[in-house]
């Protein structure tokens, strides 16, 4: 090999470094204080590159009318306590403007009917790629209102349609909890595989539902409702709603006796 050659091949090599990755691995190395090693931190820098590709999306890689947005990773748990920054986040790709809200426009559908089919789509299009939207992510991705959302997603809910909303699979705030959805179709003698499909869960959380909604009702026909929880081994909100279920579906359970409490002369 000749010496303008050699100084080629070394230049390419000096020039292959100077990279997001290298700029990152030297940084983890000599700026960050990391002692694991540079086989680790080689590991992660390329783990976060995959991520920050993720996140920048290049515009021809994107529909019209579509954008990159992360959301909490539908499998993740509302605890106490833990922030976003705690949570574990995927990009998701969704569909703001598709053929189908063009199409309604032009075909004169009333605005709350078209909110319906964007609300739904870009649910289910997060929910598809591993993602769950709060009432607030749609929000932000639509220009709606949190309260127009709300509405829209309670009217879909009162005729039977359950979006994979945030809220819903991660049985949050005021939402109906899975729970209190799977018994409902339970009662209106849905199978666990059609159960499972409609709330998006697994057949052995359905059926770990309907025991625990099965135990509430047997035991509810002999012991006063402040005393289920502790026989159940539920929480008094769960009991709750099993009971509120059992009133709705006029399912007739015995009234017990209430105790008499003494009061002090």
């Amino acid at each position: 090999m000749t010496a303008p050659v050699q100084r080629s091949v070394a230049m390419g090599r000096r020039l292959t470094k100077r990279t997001l990755s290298s700029l990152l691995l030297y940084k983890f190395l000599h700026e960050y204080g990391y002692d694991k090693g540079e086989v680790v931190a080689g590991a992660i820098v390329v783990d976060i590159c995959a991520v920050v590709r993720d996140y920048f999306a290049k515009p021809e890689e994107l529909e019209p009318g579509q954008l990159i947005y992360w959301c909490p990773h539908a499998t993740e748990r509302a605890r106490k306590g833990r922030t976003m920054a705690h949570t574990r986040l995927v990009p998701v790709r969704l569909t703001v403007v598709a053929q189908e809200d063009i199409d309604a426009f032009v075909a004169g559908v009333p605005a709350l009917e078209r909110r319906e089919i964007r609300v739904r789509r870009l649910a289910h299009e997060a929910f598809d790629q591993g993602g769950a939207l709060s009432q607030v992510d749609l929000s932000l991705v639509t220009g709606y209102t949190d309260g127009g959302v709300s509405a829209t997603v309670i009217r879909l809910r009162k005729r039977g349609e359950v979006l994979p909303m945030r809220g819903y699979v991660a049985d949050m705030g005021s939402w109906p909890t899975h729970k209190a959805a799977i018994i409902r179709l339970y009662l209106e003698g849905l199978t666990t595989p059609e159960i499972a499909s409609r709330t998006y869960h697994a057949q052995k959380s359905v059926d770990r539902y309907i025991d625990g909604f099965e135990r509430v009702r047997l035991l509810a026909a002999k012991h006063e409702p402040e005393e289920l929880p502790l026989l159940t081994a539920m929480t008094p909100n769960v009991v709750a709603q099993y009971l509120t279920i059992l009133e709705e579906h006029e399912l007739g359970l015995p009234m017990v006796p209430r105790r008499k409490v003494r009061r002090n002369a």
